[in-house]
């Protein structure tokens, strides 16, 4: 596998800027075997480049990853020793009626594991039962009282799963009592293992096996299939077996790396349609319902999950158990509904610790009484936590300071007992840095990641030390950091839909074949806004331009915690995952951003491209590396003649007694400093001449020093000035702002009105102009060419012609008499057939004269245009996007239309025109309605609000909006809408409740959404929500009539629909009391 290289690309910090501290980890590019890869799968070379990171480099490997069915698995009776030993001892007690009895554990690999081996049991016969440790009072593992109580109902034999290898006490006392124990556990080896009759473990197999990486849930899978096989009974049992096996084995974050990623691919098409009534509720009451399709991994990790996780950590697993065991689907679904309400308390638990958490290390910062750096470890004990979530909030604290964290809560009113649990980041080893606290832990265990722990409080300031002291031997200050690792470079043109689906061939992904994790340069933040019903996630557009073509793209995304850090900067480079937006069957793709760092190009890629033959041969010379400036590379109109005019700057002396301010968002000290590479031995002046950009750029001479001074052709306000040093200055033309890059050391702010920096920009603007005329001369001059040349070739052209004619003259004049009257009779035929045509084309026009003539003739488009931004006002048109823009002008074109032809008005029909204008009502106000409404309300989990459903694939209509605007509302008699005319005002319209109502949640909800929500449409449809509600309803009223087949729009209906969108004499349309026009 290829090694990532770490940047340490350290996030800058400033008074100025406030940004995520990160380091990030980014592959090395491997161009040439990326794109072969890619030529030899079909894959994009993005994706090519992900799977040479994983350890994919032949394209055997690449087949086999693709498709993990094509490898050949030995089978697992060859690799585990204990497990024919097993099957025979399950057999044999189910054979007999023995009593079984399983000892599961409280997380998700555990529940699921049991309710696995239990169901498996119960097909097979046998008289299976199980018991779970109590996390709060007993803590993890099979223990002595559990093993007495099986002793004591009557057990015969004990099966173990994911629990088991480091209990040697509580088995050595089963075996003691007379009792068969079987352990099945995926944990790391202590030094001495249990005395049980089987043990099965992959930890026990090489490291090269496929089953190495299986959790407890996969060894119990394993266990019951072979069981079921050696029975043959094992119809009916496997698909139910693999989809608990793939529910476990992500939720207990195993590797999905060999038989994992092969059974868990299988797991995810059977999960949708799974038989399991339980696995189905749950389903449910997450809001994945997806019609059947394949679930994701994530759908799994962080919305079922979490679910079954917060039972365990919280609750009774009883409740999971009897969910994944029972055949009746209201107790499945009652229990799916409990571990719903579960989950939503532990997500308020740990909302409520880790603010407590932060608030303590922010305090203990701020008086100078911890400093992580230091330290390298973060220790927090607080009193009255539930030791059942901390480990989700140490991870959290993990993702915010870059530092292992051990967190613990006391475990008794008088604070003796300290209980915690520990996360810890890749360079560091939690259960190592356990282990050297070996003599002041009463109970420890885990593994490199993570792990658990107890101790006497009274120890706290002595295990404190020693686990700074273990983290000091082994964490370099630069692994300070929390930790992005990237994949790959992409441009946002390479994010499409296209590519979205290519990532499905590398799935499932998860540990050890993470997702992929791209980056980008030079992202511009368009628009970013803080949402969320805890306002605690960032919601941006930001656009990209490519830098070779200068196409700009832009992409929504999704910044989850990123809240405290708004407003990002302007301009980023951004690490993200794509994500799939699918809203009511439009299908288009947004990032979730996983890193940021501020913008930092490498100007060897933006800078001067040759402009001559000598330059070009000096092509293959070194490239200077510059310290990182703002570029845009795109294609665009040359800068014009007046360049030099930008700078208003007043030359003054002495000079530097004025201090400019800094450079929008950087502090005067702006960027990260970094080395010129190549400094000490810069190319010939020419060699820089051979650098590509799209861009103008002129040598020129000043104070007898040769300098380049450059201006991109789609940033005209950016000038650049080079010397042959590896100095470089950054112009803001129209700010006269100046950054000065001096290699080796910071950039810093210049004086502009300084008089050697105002000739030298005044020189270097001048070279400018100068190269920019001569080219154009030159321009002219080939134009000017290639015109004469094109004159002289008509000129060819119409001679050979005329050559041809007299040719063919002279040719009729040799025919004989007899072949001339022919011609001759030819040419009068064809004369006639002419004639003919002509008198029948006069024939077609008398008819079409004889049409009734247009009244009036029809505006243009144009007039059409501006008739409709007048109707709107600026502040109005400006604000729609340009398909409502169409729309509008097609209604008034179609209404224009009808009126020239002088139509009947009993005949005349509208609907065209009043169908645009919905259409314009739809997309500007429903889509984005409901489109933010449900991205808000899916943070609560809710999936329905006022009894509509929200999600991608719903369909709205403008008639659902009123009622979550207003409880009454003025709206249109029916029986007046089917009259031909108009009736009176006062028969036209009534008072509309609405019986139903919303409830008191649904209204709290609406008013929290309108009061974060930053749309024009919030003012309008959240104060004004009687008036909202009363024009939609209306709209929606017209545009039925307009849409059936079978009824007109009426010249008033239209007329009445176009004043309640556009506005009128005396009333201010839709769209007006949206943006205030």
């Amino acid at each position: 596998m290829t090694e990532p290289v770490t940047t340490s690309i350290a996030t800058q910090e400033s008074a100025a800027v406030k940004i995520p501290r990160q380091r990030w980890q980014i592959f090395p590019p491997q161009v040439q075997q990326a794109q072969r890869m890619a030529t030899v799968t079909q894959l994009s070379p993005l994706l090519a480049q992900v799977l040479i990171n994983r350890g994919v480099q032949t394209p055997e490997q690449a087949w086999l990853y693709l498709d993990p069915e094509t490898q050949q698995l030995p089978s697992p009776l060859d690799e585990f020793p204990d497990l024919l030993r097993s099957v025979d001892l399950l057999a044999t007690a189910i054979e007999q009626g023995q009593k079984i009895a399983i000892c599961g554990d409280y997380d998700a690999d555990g529940m699921t594991s049991t309710a696995l081996l239990l169901r498996a049991l119960w097909h097979l016969g046998a008289d299976a039962h199980y018991a779970i440790p109590s996390r709060m009072q007993e803590g993890y593992g099979i223990n002595r009282r559990i093993v007495d109580d099986f002793h004591a109902e009557g057990v015969r034999l004990i099966l173990t799963v994911d629990n088991g290898i480091a209990a040697y006490e509580p088995i050595a006392h089963a075996v003691d009592l007379g009792l068969t124990v079987i352990i099945t556990d995926h944990h790391d080896l202590p030094e001495q293992l249990p005395p049980a009759q089987a043990i099965l473990n992959p930890k026990l197999l090489s490291t090269s096996s496929p089953y190495y990486g299986v959790a407890g849930v996969g060894v119990a899978y394993i266990l019951a299939v072979c069981l079921a096989q050696a029975l043959h009974r094992s119809q009916d049992l496997t698909a139910s077996s693999l989809e608990l096996f793939t529910l476990g084995t992500i939720a207990d974050l195993a590797p999905l790396v060999g038989v994992n990623r092969r059974w868990v691919r299988r797991g995810l098409q059977l999960l949708p349609k799974s038989r399991i009534p339980g696995i189905q509720a749950l389903i449910e009451v997450a809001g994945l319902d997806q019609g059947k399709k394949a679930l994701k991994p994530e759908a799994i990790g962080f919305r079922l999950g979490p679910r079954i996780n917060a039972v365990g950590r919280i609750a009774d697993p009883q409740i999971v158990i009897d969910m994944l065991t029972t055949e009746d689907v209201g107790i499945a679904l009652q229990r799916a509904m409990q571990c719903e309400e579960t989950n939503a308390l532990r997500q308020r638990m740990c909302e409520l610790i880790e603010t407590q958490a932060v608030e303590w290390c922010e305090e203990q910062q701020a008086h100078g009484k911890l400093n992580l750096q230091q330290e390298r470890v973060l220790v927090v004990v607080q009193p009255e936590w539930h030791h059942g979530v901390i480990g989700i909030v140490a991870s959290r604290l993990v993702e915010r300071y870059g530092v292992p964290v051990f967190i613990g809560t006391y475990e008794d009113k008088e604070k003796k007992e300290i209980r915690g649990s520990a996360r810890g980041i890749p360079e560091f080893n939690v259960f190592e840095a356990l282990q050297s606290c070996d003599d002041l832990l009463d109970k420890y265990g885990g593994h490199r990641a993570a792990g658990g722990f107890t101790f006497a409080a009274k120890k706290l300031r002595q295990v404190t030390s020693r686990l700074s002291h273990f983290a000091c031997q082994h964490l370099q200050p630069e692994y300070l950091k929390p930790l992005v690792n990237v994949d790959v470079k992409a441009n946002f043109a390479d994010i499409t839909l296209a590519l979205y689906e290519q990532i499905d061939f590398l799935h499932p992904c998860g540990i050890q074949n993470n997702e992929p994790v791209f980056w980008t340069s030079l992202v511009n933040i368009i628009d970013q806004q803080i949402v969320g019903k805890d306002r605690k996630h960032l919601k941006l557009t930001l656009a990209h331009t490519h830098p070779e073509t200068g196409q700009v793209t832009s992409i929504k995304a999704i910044a989850w915690r990123w809240a405290e850090y708004h407003p990002l900067p302007h301009q980023v480079d951004i690490a993200y995952k794509i994500r799939l937006n699918d809203w009511q069957g439009r299908q288009s793709v947004e990032l979730e951003l996983l890193g940021i760092k501020l913008a930092h190009p490498d100007l060897a890629t933006g800078s001067i491209p040759p402009w001559s033959d000598e330059s070009k041969r000096l092509n293959e010379s070194p490239i200077v590396d510059t310290p990182g400036v703002k570029h845009k590379l795109a294609t665009g109109s040359p800068p014009t003649t007046t360049m030099a005019n930008q700078l208003a700057v007043t030359p003054k002396r002495p000079p530097g007694s004025l201090e400019l301010p800094p450079v929008k968002e950087q502090s005067p000290k702006v960027a990260e400093s970094r080395s010129i590479n190549g400094s000490s031995s810069l190319p010939p002046p020419k060699a820089i001449d051979s650098l590509p950009v799209a861009a103008t750029h002129a040598e020129f001479f000043y104070g007898k020093r040769r300098y380049v001074s450059t201006i991109e052709h789609a940033n005209t306000q950016e000038l650049q000035i080079r010397n042959w040093e590896g100095r470089l200055l950054i112009v803001q033309l129209p700010q006269r702002r100046g950054v000065l890059y001096v290699p080796g050391e910071p950039p810093e702010v210049v004086d502009l009105s300084d008089t050697y920096y105002f000739n030298l920009l005044r020189a270097g603007l001048n070279a400018l102009e100068l190269k920019q005329k001569t080219s154009l001369l030159i321009y002219k001059d080939e134009l000017l060419a290639e015109k004469d040349e094109l004159l002289k070739e008509k000129d060819s052209q119409i001679a050979t012609l005329n050559q041809q004619v007299q040719i063919l003259e002279d040719k009729l004049t040799q025919l004989s008499e007899a072949k001339q009257t022919a011609f001759q009779e030819l040419q009068t035929e064809l004369q006639q057939q002419q004639a003919a045509i002509a008198n029948k084309e006069a024939h077609i026009v008398q008819l079409q004269t004889e049409r009734p003539q247009r009244t009036l003739p029809p505006p243009d488009a144009n007039v059409i245009k501006q008739e409709v931004r007048k109707a709107l006002g600026d502040s109005v048109w400006f604000c729609i996007q340009a398909d409502s823009q169409k729309d509008l002008c097609a209604a008034y074109r179609t209404y224009h239309m009808l009126q020239s032809e002088g139509a009947d008005p009993d005949i005349a029909d509208y609907s065209e025109a009043g169908i645009r204008l919905s259409f314009a009502v739809e997309r500007e106000v429903m889509q984005p309605f409901f489109g933010d409404l449900y991205d808000f309300v899916r943070l609560e989990g809710l999936t329905e609000i006022g009894g509509i459903a929200l999600g991608p694939h719903q369909r709205y209509t403008l008639g659902m909006m009123p009622s979550l605007l207003a409880a009454q509302w003025r709206t249109l008699k029916r029986d007046a809408l089917t009259q031909q005319n108009k009736v009176p005002e006062k028969q036209l319209y009534r008072t509309f409740k609405n019986s139903q109502g919303l409830s008191q949640r649904d209204r709290e909800l609406l008013a929290e959404f309108f009061e974060q929500w930053e749309h024009p449409m919030t003012a309008c449809l959240g104060q004004k929500g009687k008036q909202a509600a009363a024009s939609l309803d209306q709209i929606s009223r017209l545009r039925n009539i307009a849409a059936h087949g079978e009824s007109f729009l009426y010249e008033w209906h239209y007329i009445l629909l176009r004043q309640l969108v556009v506005g009128g004499s005396n009333r201010r349309g839709l769209f007006r009391q949206i943006y205030g026009g």
